[in-house]
């Protein structure tokens, strides 16, 4: 019996096509495992009857393919594990750079009121509409990228404190600066529930 003659049997097909979605998470898997079983009948099948069938090739790739579904899951899984606590970290460590450069503004802007005055502004507003071009948006008593900005003013000296609005996952430390700009770190406290 010729090549064109044997019938494709059909597990074969079924296997290969199955083992196509090896890429599409979850599903990929599910249809994966199918591939492999489809693949081994028709290879069983192929083996009994070797004159009158044909398909080995396709059940091997079937096979092949169900299996690199299997094995994707979990490399991809363990990926995951390692990048994502990685990324949250990194956003963590840019919340915290960015809540001292900001506090850093403030600060400066405190002391080129008081450069110009001869006493640290009194209040929030009088540190914005003075005339102090050096700071654009006001932080206190907003939240911004993860930091709750409180500002204390007095005539004498200000405080600048930025606390991490969910502190170990916006940020990491409570900022505060005072007069002069001396930025001080503190740990803060998590609660357990």
């Amino acid at each position: 019996m010729t090549e064109q003659q044997k019938t494709t049997v059909g597990f074969a097909v079924a296997s290969f096509i199955l083992g196509l979605f090896f890429l599409i998470p979850l599903l990929g898997t599910l249809l994966g495992i199918l591939a492999i079983i489809f693949g081994i009948i028709a290879l069983s099948q192929i083996s009994k009857n070797k004159e009158t069938l044909k398909g080995g090739w396709m059940a091997v790739t079937g096979i092949v393919l169900g299996a690199l579904s299997v094995l994707i899951v979990p490399i991809l899984g363990l990926l995951a594990a390692i990048a994502i606590p990685n990324m949250l970290r990194a956003r963590m460590m840019s919340n915290d750079a960015l809540a001292k450069s900001n506090l850093r503004t403030l600060s400066a802007a405190a002391e080129i009121y008081k450069t110009e005055y001869q006493l640290y502004p009194a209040s929030k507003g009088a540190l914005l509409t003075e005339g102090n071009s050096t700071l654009k948006q006001s932080y206190c008593d907003q939240t911004y990228s993860g930091f709750i900005y409180t500002c204390e003013f007095s005539n004498t000296g200000y405080r600048f404190k930025a606390t991490p609005e969910v502190p170990g996952s916006s940020g990491s430390k409570i900022f505060t600066i005072v007069n002069g700009g001396m930025i001080v770190e503190e740990e803060p406290v998590i609660p357990y529930d």
